[in-house]
Order: C-alpha cells, then structure tokens, then sequence
C-alpha cells in the first residue's frame, strides 16, 4: 500500500511542468518561462580630479571667455565704424626736398667756318708768317667783321724782341698797330668795326716779367680805306722793358 502510494507521488512529480531550469512551475503560471534577470554590475567609482586639472580646467575657461570678449569687441567697433563713424585723415611726414643739382651753362658751340672764311684767315696767317711772325690765337680773327686782327710773336730765328697786331679788311692786309714791336699788347675787345688793343706799360726798373705800368688802351677803326688809330699809341720806350 506504500509502495502505490509512492509510486503514484513520484509519477505525479514527474508529470509536474517544470520551468526551463528544471524547477517546477507554478500553477498560475502561463505562457513561456521567464529567463532570469541580469544585475548589471556597479560601476566603479570616478577618481578625484586634483588641483592641477581643476586649475587647467579654469584656465581654459578663462581663455574661451577673453577670445569671446575680444570677437564682441571687434564686431562692435566695425559696426560702429560702418554705421557713420569717420576716421581722421592719416598724415604722413613729407621728406625734405633734395634740391636738383643745377645745370652747368653748356658753352655754345663755335660756328665752323666755311670754306671762304677758312680761305680767309690762312691767307691772313700766311701774310704774317711772311714777315717773321707765328699768330698768338687764331680766335682773335673774326671773319664775322670787316676789320680783322691778329697778334703775331716773332719767330726765334728772327731775333725779333716784341709783338705786333696786323690789321686786315677781309682779306686784305692793312698794316700793323706801330712801327715798332710790343712786348705786352693784347685784343681787349672787337665790336661794330672798332678793335681795342691793350699795352701792358713798363717803368723804370721794372723786370721783362714783371711790368707795374698802367694798361694803355688803344682803340683802332678804318677811315677811307686806311688803318686809323683813335687814342694815342703809347711810346716805343714804355712798351718793351728798360735795357
């Protein structure tokens, strides 16, 4: 009687439903097994942060905050300058002028000659080598006027002491200034057919180098074909050194 009485309790648990973890499931209980519930595990706790990254922290905050101000600022002042504010001309310091260097005077050009007066004045220089004499400046002989001058040194083989001006109209020879030579006569001045002729005069006791006389001017014209001087021509005497 047992022996029913047990087997009939242990085919009663057998025909027991039983849960997907082999317990047996409750009466009440309908639809499919409930799985277990997962405990999520707790998180470890954060580290505290220390002084050094929470000073770090302030100071990248307060450098987000000076950028931000520093962009309001700007965005005010260009609007500010936009909307009608209007900025002082700028000045700038002007360099000292450096002056232009002045320009020389060019000296004009000496006209060349043409082939008449070339013609002119060889004819002239021949005529006075002709009588022992070399011209001192061929510029002293003027073909733009009609009376001419030259002023001759005599040659060494000559042993002539002085000079002498020669006279001529165009070609033509006229004479010289005196009859006797001049160790110091110059051309001062030729204009409108008057040639000035300037004698260095000596004193008594001066050297052949060194005259300490007056300069004697002398001016000469044409007067009906003839050579006329209009001042008196110093002496022979006072125009060549004492001896």
């Amino acid at each position: 009687m047992r022996e029913k009485t047990r087997a009939r309790e242990e085919h009663a648990e057998a025909d027991e439903p039983r849960g997907a973890n082999g317990r047996p499931r409750r009466a009440d209980e309908h639809g499919p097994p409930r799985r277990p519930a997962h405990y999520a595990a707790a998180r470890p706790s954060k580290r505290p942060r220390g002084r050094v990254a929470k000073g770090f922290a302030r100071l990248i905050g307060l450098l987000a905050t000076a950028v931000l101000l520093a962009v309001g600022v700007t965005v005010v002042l260009m609007v500010t300058r936009d909307s009608g504010g209007t900025d002082p001309p700028e000045t700038f310091a002007q360099p000292n002028p450096t002056p232009a260097p002045k320009k020389q005077a060019s000296k004009p050009k000496k006209k060349a000659l043409t082939p008449a007066q070339r013609a002119s004045r060889d004819a002239a220089v021949k005529q006075i080598r002709g009588q022992g004499f070399e011209p001192v400046s061929l510029a002293d002989y003027k073909t733009g006027q009609s009376l001419r001058v030259l002023v001759g040194k005599p040659k060494k083989s000559t042993g002539v002491r002085g000079r002498r001006a020669f006279f001529f109209v165009r070609r033509d020879y006229l004479g010289t200034d005196a009859a006797s030579p001049s160790l110091r006569v110059r051309v001062l001045r030729q204009r409108d057919g008057v040639i000035t002729l300037g004698y260095k005069l000596y004193l008594s006791g001066d050297k052949p180098s060194h005259p300490t006389g007056e300069l004697a001017k002398v001016r000469f014209t044409i007067s009906d074909g003839r050579l006329v001087p209009q001042d008196q021509i110093p002496p022979a005497a006072s125009r060549l050194p004492p001896s």
